[in-house]
């Protein structure tokens, strides 16, 4: 039959009718026609199909090159490997089906022996497995998929199957075991923050895409107990809604213990949720490198006379003295976090976290999420009352310390079990957190938990507020016996003694000193609290009558940030001040008040004003840095005392706050403690945006939160021990933050290549003789051109760069000052990079610039004016003298720089190096 003749055989749209009077099929399609009359009527069809292979039947046909080759690489590879082949199998299956019927098939183990069957079942080889020595049966085979087809082709509807296996002489298996097949379903579901009914119809969907007969996870209660998220995670702590006591969980009896207190469990009972710290704690060791940088971090803490880390600190420090707590190899200590975030915005319940940071681990890995600890988590209406939240804490902390956790660590490439104790040094937190924690007033007589202030109450609009104004004589610093005397005789009276309502259960851990543990959080003080009301006072219409007020000029200084252009690791652009600054992150404070306001403020603020409001910012400068030295440190406690004093002066009593009198306190915790950065509360509060994003509907809140965090942990100490690549490339990639780690295309002489470009370089004169300076070379043919390069850590791009257009991060500081061909400078601001392709150094090519002072005399250094270097782009510098990134605002014919990359990125935002573990 032709294809005239088949072509005769349609009767209308989508339909071929058979032209077998016999049959009188009706199909759908003419290839499918086609098929039907060669198969069930032994009939050819239409213009023969083309012949494959005729050198197998007809001796003119030579061999084609290619199937020569792959003859011979597989044959070179069947005798290189038949040594780890299986024993053949004796009869091997004939048919598809038969292929399908011999896979071994393993039930659905059920607990509690689920773990014994899956493991025997992944040390069978999990590749295809070849078990024919016949060199015809190779993959290349002729096969049709037409072949499955029924003879009943009218019931088909010519939807193709996802896969088709082929008859072949293989056992074909699972590319990944069970092991991996979990991690990957964990670390998806964790990553999407997907909810229970939504991870379970994953699971299920996956079902449909693999043959029947597999003993992959179904069940999310059960792939959250192969993550360690077992019964033995959890603990709830049930206590009564009337007294705030908690009930005995030991105890069969359902009434309160409280005397006069009428609650009962199944009436008025609530409960808070804790986590396992031993499972969060191995998790972590366990991890590779993680022990390593702890004994490393410990060891190189005591080498530095500057201070860079909590480690550097002076209350550290004596914890590393003969006899001390970290003079023991495998001792830690604990960073503490805790506040409160509402829930919903449509209701008053709050969560309550607590959280804990391992200080030993070093800062760029520290923050990270993975490396967190969450003790428990407190949900309902209003606020816990803390000395009942906080007594489980103190009894794990308390074991902690005395009798430790035993855990697996690798250590030389070599595990061994070690005894970690742990002691906790210091807590973070805002001032309500903090009064409530401590069971101190709240901005009243005595509010200051470090020394004797009392403050005095002044009026404040149409009520009166409580101000903490500077003395000549300093107030008596509080000690850690006599705020403890205060805080017993206040428990025994019932009575607020100098600021104290009570004991609070902190005071029953013997290490740990209130008064010198818990420490001043920037973010809440200086940012949220003084930086966000002095907007108020320059922008706000109710102050319009007074001298500071600068709102008439507000649209100029929104012209300014619009202008701005940051650097890349500031992922938040500047937004302008008309009613926006009241609904600002406290990121955006901590550039508005280190990089911005200056630079905005210089020419529209008062110069009194702006000179008093520079020492705050040079000041939380200096107290962010690393390498702090003890000159840095008593210039900032001059700043800030300077700072302090004249708030009175030039903004009235009722500006100097409580957060304003602990500016007099902060420069001692940076002593005890190190800088800003090691123990703020950034990172914990972008910890609680995560856990509130894993919160689907209202029931069992804490559970839904604790599972997210253990399933990362879960994945991130298996991931190295999954065998497939694929495998281990997919978990990566689910892993990695924004910005976390640099994909370079090559390396090049002290630097990485992150862009580069095939296309021929066209270089000037002037160009052409700095580079035969550098290279040896001025011919284009070895040169190519790069967009961007990664160096100490972080990206410097160039303006050839298409991702530039809303940053500036190719203005860069040079190490040492170049001569320029009309001038000196130690800034360059990138046109493009160019790389030697034999030696592969990278140079430089662009506009050379120096500095010309600080934006205000004597003052801010950090904040320099910059010009241009000649009015021409034809400088060449080598990339190794390149130090870091700066950030260039341009206002009105001048430009200003900023170092800011080392404050964005130490423990508060991102870091741009490899993950190491």
């Amino acid at each position: 039959m032709d294809e005239e003749a088949v072509l005769e055989c349609r009767t209308g749209e989508k339909e071929w009718k058979c032209p077998i009077k016999e049959c009188n099929a009706v199909l759908s399609r003419k290839q499918t026609l086609k098929t039907h009359i060669l198969h069930v009527h032994n009939i050819q069809a239409g213009c023969p199909p083309k012949r494959y292979k005729l050198y197998k039947t007809e001796e003119t046909v030579p061999v084609p090159k290619r199937t020569m080759y792959r003859k011979r690489t597989l044959t070179d590879i069947d005798s290189t490997s038949s040594d780890n082949l299986p024993t053949p199998i004796n009869e091997k299956p004939t048919t598809f089906e038969d292929q399908l019927l011999s896979l071994p098939v393993l039930e659905q183990a059920s607990d509690p022996d689920e773990t014994e069957v899956f493991d025997n079942y992944s040390e069978q080889p999990m590749d295809l497995v070849d078990i024919s020595s016949d060199e015809d049966a190779e993959y290349d085979c002729e096969w049709n998929p037409h072949d499955l087809q029924t003879q009943d082709e009218s019931t088909s509807n010519n939807d193709p199957p996802i896969y088709v296996i082929p008859p072949r002489d293989t056992l074909y298996q699972s590319p990944i075991s069970r092991t991996e097949y979990q991690l990957v379903a964990g670390a998806f579901i964790s990553k999407y923050n997907m909810s229970a009914t939504m991870a379970e119809d994953l699971l299920q969907f996956a079902q449909l895409l693999i043959p029947e007969e597999n003993i992959s996870e179904t069940s999310f209660a059960r792939l959250q107990r192969s993550c360690g998220f077992d019964a033995n995670y959890l603990k709830y702590h049930l206590y009564c809604e009337l007294c705030k006591k908690l009930f005995d969980l030991e105890s069969e009896d359902e009434s309160c213990k409280t005397p006069e207190c009428k609650g009962s469990k199944p009436d008025n009972c609530s409960y808070f949720v804790t986590g396992s710290l031993d499972i969060q704690f191995r998790e972590i060791f366990e991890r590779e490198g993680v022990w390593e940088s702890i004994e490393e971090m410990k060891q190189t803490c005591t080498l530095s006379n500057t201070i860079a880390d909590i480690t550097n600190g002076e209350s550290y420090k004596k914890l590393l003295e003969p006899g001390g707590f970290l003079d023991g190899t495998s001792n830690i200590t604990l960073s503490m976090f805790i506040d409160g975030i509402p829930l919903y915005s449509s209701s008053s319940v709050s969560l309550w976290p607590v959280y804990f940071l391992i200080n030993e681990i070093p800062p760029q890995k520290r923050f990270r999420k993975k490396n967190m600890l969450l003790w428990g988590v407190w949900q309902g209406r209003g606020k816990p009352n803390m000395n009942m939240f906080l007594r489980p804490l103190v009894i794990d902390l308390h074991n902690l310390y005395t009798n430790g956790i035993l855990t697996s660590v690798k250590c030389d490439n070599q595990l061994k079990e070690i005894i970690v104790r742990a002691q906790m040094i210091i807590a973070t937190m805002d001032l309500q957190a903090r009064a409530y924690v401590t069971n101190m007033t709240q901005h009243n007589v005595f509010g200051c938990l470090y020394c004797m202030e009392s403050g005095k109450v002044v009026p404040s609009g149409k009520a009166y507020c409580r101000v903490y104004l500077p003395r000549e004589q300093m107030p008596c610093i509080r000690t850690y016996d006599a705020a403890r005397e205060s805080a017993t005789k206040s428990r025994q009276t019932g009575t607020r003694i100098e600021g104290f309502l009570g004991e609070s259960v902190l005071w029953h851990l013997p290490y740990f000193s209130m008064v010198n543990g818990i420490v001043i959080d920037y973010m809440h003080g200086i940012l949220l609290g003084i930086t966000k009301k002095f907007l108020d006072y320059w922008f706000h219409s109710k102050f319009s009558c007074q001298p500071f007020n600068i709102s008439r000029t507000i649209s100029d200084i929104d012209n300014i940030l619009k202008q701005i252009r940051p650097l890349y690791v500031i992922h938040r652009k500047p937004r302008i001040l008309t009613n926006t600054y009241q609904h600002w992150k406290a990121s955006e404070l901590r550039n508005w008040l280190l990089f911005y306001s200056l630079p905005c403020l210089k020419d529209h603020l008062p110069g009194v004003y702006l000179t008093h409001f520079s020492c705050l910012v040079e000041a939380t400068y200096l107290l962010l840095t690393t390498g702090l030295s003890s000159e840095d440190l008593q210039r900032a406690e001059l700043l800030l005392n300077k700072f302090v004093e004249n708030v009175q002066t030039l903004y009235g009593e009722n500006a100097m706050s409580l957060n304003v009198h602990n500016l007099t306190h902060l420069v001692y915790f940076v002593r005890q403690w190190g800088p800003l950065w090691a123990w703020s509360c950034f990172s914990f509060e972008s910890f609680n945006g995560e856990i509130k994003k894993s919160v689907h509907g209202t029931g069992n809140v804490c559970k839904q939160i604790f599972w997210a965090l253990q399933a990362q942990k879960r994945v991130e100490s298996r991931s190295c021990h999954a065998k497939s690549g694929k495998v281990q490339d997919f978990l990566k990639r689910l892993q990695d933050s924004r910005g976390e780690n640099v994909n370079a295309d090559s390396e090049a002489y002290q630097c990485s290549v992150i862009k580069s470009s095939k296309a021929q370089v066209k270089l000037n004169d002037d160009i052409k003789g700095s580079l035969k300076f550098y290279a040896n070379t001025d011919d284009d043919l070895y040169f190519i051109s790069i967009s961007k390069i990664a160096k100490h850590g972080f990206q410097m791009f160039s303006k050839g760069c298409t991702k530039v257009r809303k940053q500036n991060s190719y203005t860069i500081k040079l190490n040492n000052v170049v001569e320029g061909l009309e001038g000196n400078g130690d800034i360059i601001e990138v046109a493009s990079y160019v790389m030697e392709k034999r030696s592969k150094k990278v140079f430089a090519i662009g506009q050379l610039m120096t500095s010309t002072g600080s934006i205000l005399p004597r003052r801010v250094p950090h904040l320099q004016k910059i010009e241009n270097v000649g009015p021409k782009v034809n400088t060449v510098v080598p990339t190794d003298i390149f130090r870091e990134p700066l950030m260039v605002i341009h206002l009105e014919g001048l430009m200003f720089m900023l170092h800011c990359y080392q404050i964005t990125t130490k423990g508060i935002e991102i870091y741009t190096a490899v993950d190491e573990f």
